[in-house]
């Protein structure tokens, strides 16, 4: 995982491919959310059966999880400083994971870095441009 600070625009760049990732589980999950409606669509002469239960779960999980990735999660390569309200870190099953609070309400997941020394390299960077922990 590659965060550079770029003085010219401002901006952090965050290589990480988290982008072409998010991509996929869009549509991944639009697919099975179409899936889920043509079999919920499909009601026999007994009525509701089980699977058409199942698949009205399923898309209604799809709904959630498209929601969330769509309105609460950003996979921004440049982001500009001015647009970074501070640093989130959480501890899932043991380990740190960091994200960016950004100021429209999304949160930029830095979910490759792997060792402490990332981590303390990317706070230190974030501090000296004021944005706080």
């Amino acid at each position: 995982m590659n965060i550079i600070y770029n003085e010219k625009e401002n901006t952090i760049d965050i290589k990480d491919g988290l982008k072409s990732q998010y991509f996929m589980i869009k549509a991944l999950m639009i697919l099975n959310l179409l899936n889920a409606a043509l079999n919920v669509s499909y009601i026999s002469e007994s009525g509701i059966g089980f699977m058409q239960i199942i698949w009205l779960i399923l898309g209604l999980v799809s709904i959630v999880v498209l929601y969330f990735f769509i309105f609460k999660k950003s996979s921004q390569e440049k982001i500009d400083t001015k647009t970074i309200v501070s640093l989130t870190e959480k501890k899932v099953f043991g380990a740190k994971r960091l994200s960016l609070q950004l100021t429209n309400g999304k949160h930029r997941d830095l979910a490759y870095l792997k060792s402490s020394e990332e981590i303390i390299k990317v706070k230190k960077m974030l501090s000296k441009l004021g944005i706080s922990a």
